[in-house]
C-alpha cells in the first residue's frame, strides 16, 4: 500500500469563483513534471494552469516580500543567490484573480549603475484536470477520449484547447495566455493530457529602469461570466481581528452563480467546493444577515432558478426540491459524476423556507411564492412528510449515502455502530421544517393573501411537533435521538444535531433546557467547540470528519440556539470557546478541527483536509464575536402557541 504524503505547505489564492494553489512566490507546479498534485489555477472547477514557473538569467526565485488582500497578491522576488552574492535584478510581481483566470503584472528593475538584459522565462501549461481527479478520494474516471492541443497565433497569443468525448457527450475547454509584450515560444512535448509551452523575453533595461510586463491567463470555455461580484464595501473601524478576518473570508468567497452569473452567491469553500451548495448558501447567508444582508436574496434567487422540475432518479431530483450542488466542469457535464445539478440533500428545502422567513424585501417575497409553494408541496410528498410524518431520505448508492449536513457514509449510526434502515429521518431536518412551516404560513396569511393555507401549514407544523417529540426524544438520555429509520427506531447516537433543535427553535423550554445542558457536559463540549460525536460511541473519533471532530458552524448554531432561548451565559461559553479556538488559526477558522479537548492539548488541533476558507465558518466567526462581544439580551419571536422561536442574527446581540 502506497502512504500518503503530508500535506505541504500550499499558498491559496481565491476570488470571483477563480482559485489559485501553488507556492507563496506565485509558482505554481515544477519544471520536471507536467502536474503537481493539487496545485493549479481553477475556474469553474477546471484547472486551467497546472504549471507556472517564473526564472530570470536561468535563475528561480526568492520570495522576499508578500503582501496579501482578497484576490490579489504582491510579491517581492530576488533572484536565487549565494550569501556575498548580489543580483542587479529585482521583480515585483502582482497576481490577480477574475471569473475569468489570472492577469500577473511584472515590474523587473535593474538596482544597478550599468545597463542590462534580463532574460525572463516563463514555464506554463496545463492538463486540463477536473477538480474531481486531483482530490484525494481514490476515484479513478476514463479519460481516454481526451486531447489537448496548443495553438500559437501572430502577436505571441497562444491558446490551450482541450475535448473529451464519452458516451455522446463532448466537453471543451481553453485557455488563453497573452502578453503586453510579445514572447519568444517554444513548444514542449505532448505529455498526455500536459501541454506546455516555454516563453521568453530579453528586456533591455537602463540603469535603475523598471519594466512592466503584463501577461494573461484567461478562460476560452464560455462557461464563466467575467463580470466579478460588486465589490462590498465595509467600515472596519472598531470590529475585532475575528470579525475582520471572517468577513474578508467571506467576500473571498463571493462569486457569480455557476446557472445565473447575474447573481452572486457565496461560494462553500476551498480547495474543492467553489460553486453553488443550496445548505451551504443558505446556512451562510442567514448566519450573516446582519453583516451581509444583500446574500440572503441573491441565494434564495439561485436556488429558486435550479429548483427540481422533474423526477430524476440519477440527481436525485423531484418537482419542487432545492438542489445540492451545481457543477459545470468536466466530469459534470459529461455525466461521469452526478453533481452537474444534484439534488441528493434532504435539508436545502425546508432551509429555503426558514431563509425566505427572514428576508425583508417585500417583492422579494412576492416573487418567490411559487417556488415556496412548489417546496412545500415537496415536503409533503417526496419529502415524506403526508405519508410518514416525517421528512425522510433514502440513501444514494451512486451519490452521497447521507444526505443530511454530516454527509459522510457512516456519519448516520447507532450508538453502538448499528446502521439505519430503510428511509431516515433526521433529527435537525425536522426542526429546519417546523420552522420553515411556520415561516410559510406568516408569508402566506400577510404578503400571499392566502389565509387558508396559512392555517393548513400551522396545523402541519403542529403535528410535525407533537410527533416529533413522541418518535424521537429518548427518555433515558433525556436527549433526541440523531435519526429515527424506516422501521420507526431510534438511531441513538449522542449527536451534535440536536443544536439545530435549538436553532430552529422547534423544542420547547424544559427540552431546549435539557439540549443545552447535555451539550456542555464534557463528552460534548471540548473547551474549543462542540463534538460532532460525544465520546463514548461507537464511531467517535476525534479526527473524524463527521464523528467527533468540530465544527465551527454546527457549534455556533446551537450557540444562537442557546441564546434565543435564553440560555445566555451557556450560548457565550461556547461562543468564547471558538472565538479563542479561531485565534490559533489567525482567526480564519477552518471547516472543521479535531476533537480533543483543552486537556488533551493545549491548542486545537488541524484536521489536515479541512477546508479554509469556508464560508459557515466564516459565517461561524462573525456569529461568535456577536455573542460575545458585548451584552447579550434574549430577542425571541413567538408562535402562536407560545413556544419560543429565536431570531436569527438576533438584534439583540449588540457589539461586534
Amino acid at each position: 500500500m502506497t502512504a500518503l504524503a503530508p500535506p505541504s505547505a500550499v499558498s491559496v489564492l481565491v476570488a470571483h469563483g477563480a482559485m489559485m494553489r501553488g507556492a507563496a512566490d506565485g509558482s505554481v507546479g515544477r519544471a520536471d513534471a507536467p502536474a503537481q498534485g493539487t496545485e493549479g489555477l481553477y475556474v469553474a472547477d477546471t484547472r486551467l494552469l497546472s504549471r507556472w514557473i517564473l526564472e530570470i538569467n536561468d535563475s528561480t526565485f526568492w520570495d522576499v516580500g508578500n503582501v496579501r488582500e482578497p484576490g490579489r497578491r504582491t510579491t517581492a522576488l530576488s533572484p536565487a543567490a549565494r550569501r556575498n552574492q548580489t543580483h542587479d535584478l529585482f521583480v515585483f510581481r502582482t497576481q490577480e484573480l477574475d471569473a475569468a483566470g489570472l492577469r500577473e503584472t511584472l515590474r523587473i528593475r535593474n538596482l544597478g549603475r550599468e545597463p542590462i538584459t534580463a532574460r525572463l522565462v516563463l514555464r506554463a501549461g496545463t492538463d486540463f484536470a477536473d477538480q474531481f481527479t486531483v482530490r484525494t478520494d481514490g476515484r479513478t474516471f476514463d479519460l481516454s477520449g481526451a486531447a489537448s492541443s496548443l495553438t500559437v497565433v501572430d502577436g505571441g497569443a497562444l491558446t490551450f484547447d482541450y475535448t473529451h468525448t464519452f458516451r455522446g457527450r463532448t466537453f471543451t475547454a481553453g485557455v488563453e495566455l497573452t502578453a503586453s509584450i510579445a514572447p519568444a515560444v517554444r513548444r514542449e512535448p505532448v505529455d498526455g493530457r500536459f501541454v506546455g509551452v516555454v516563453l521568453s523575453w530579453d528586456l533591455a533595461l537602463a540603469a535603475g529602469q523598471t519594466q512592466a510586463l503584463v501577461i494573461s491567463a484567461a478562460s476560452t470555455g464560455g462557461q464563466t461570466d467575467p463580470a466579478a461580484p460588486a465589490a462590498v464595501v465595509r467600515s472596519t473601524e472598531g470590529l475585532t481581528a475575528l470579525a475582520r478576518q471572517s468577513l474578508k473570508d467571506l467576500d473571498s468567497l463571493l462569486m457569480p452563480c455557476p446557472v445565473k452569473p447575474e447573481l452572486t452567491i457565496p461560494a462553500a469553500g476551498l480547495p474543492w467546493f467553489l460553486t453553488l451548495f443550496g445548505r451551504d448558501s443558505l446556512l451562510t447567508s442567514m448566519l450573516t444577515r446582519a453583516e451581509s444582508p444583500q446574500l440572503l436574496g441573491e441565494v434564495l434567487r439561485a436556488l429558486a432558478a435550479t429548483q427540481g422540475t422533474v423526477d430524476d432518479p440519477a440527481r436525485v431530483e423531484q418537482p419542487g426540491k432545492m438542489v445540492h450542488e451545481v457543477r459545470v466542469s468536466e466530469l459534470a457535464q459529461l455525466g461521469a459524476v452526478p453533481y452537474g445539478r444534484y439534488y441528493g440533500t434532504v435539508d436545502s428545502t425546508p432551509l429555503f423556507l426558514m431563509a425566505l422567513g427572514h428576508v425583508d424585501d417585500d417583492a422579494l417575497i412576492r416573487e418567490l411564492e411559487q417556488p415556496a409553494r412548489a417546496a412545500v408541496e415537496w415536503i409533503l410528498g417526496d419529502g415524506g412528510l403526508k405519508d410518514t410524518g416525517f421528512v425522510r431520505y433514502t440513501p444514494d448508492p451512486n451519490g452521497l449515502l447521507h444526505q443530511g449536513w454530516k454527509d459522510s457514509f457512516d456519519a448516520v449510526a447507532g450508538a453502538d455502530g448499528s446502521e439505519p434502515t430503510g428511509a431516515i429521518a433526521l433529527a435537525e431536518v425536522q426542526g429546519y421544517t417546523w420552522r420553515g412551516l411556520r415561516e410559510c404560513a406568516r408569508l402566506a396569511a400577510e404578503y400571499w393573501g392566502d389565509q387558508a393555507w396559512a392555517e393548513t401549514l400551522n396545523g402541519l407544523a403542529d403535528g410535525l411537533k407533537a410527533r416529533f417529540r413522541k418518535a424521537f426524544w429518548m427518555d433515558s438520555q433525556n436527549f433526541p435521538a440523531l435519526a429515527v429509520d424506516g422501521e420507526g427506531h431510534h438511531v441513538d447516537a449522542l449527536a451534535s444535531n440536536a443544536g439545530h433543535l435549538l436553532w430552529s427553535g422547534m423544542l420547547d423550554a424544559e427540552d431546549a433546557r435539557a439540549v443545552t445542558s447535555r451539550l456542555l457536559q464534557p463528552d460534548f463540549f471540548t473547551g474549543w467547540g462542540i463534538r460532532t460525536l460525544a465520546e463514548g460511541q461507537h464511531y467517535y473519533h476525534p479526527m473524524s470528519y463527521h464523528n467527533g471532530s468540530v465544527w465551527p458552524h454546527d457549534t455556533m448554531l446551537a450557540a444562537e440556539g442557546m441564546a434565543a432561548y435564553g440560555f445566555l451565559d451557556d450560548a457565550r461559553t461556547v461562543a468564547t470557546g471558538i472565538r479563542e479556538a479561531a485565534g490559533h488559526f489567525g482567526n480564519s477558522l477552518p471547516e472543521l478541527f479535531g476533537g480533543f479537548s483543552r486537556t488533551d492539548f493545549p491548542v486545537p488541533v488541524k484536521y489536515h483536509h479541512a477546508g479554509s476558507p469556508q464560508a459557515w465558518a466564516a459565517a461561524a466567526g462573525l456569529a461568535a464575536v456577536r455573542l460575545t462581544a458585548g451584552p447579550l439580551t434574549a430577542v425571541p419571536l413567538t408562535d402562536d402557541g407560545g413556544t419560543r422561536v429565536p431570531d436569527l442574527a438576533s438584534a439583540g446581540h449588540k457589539g461586534q
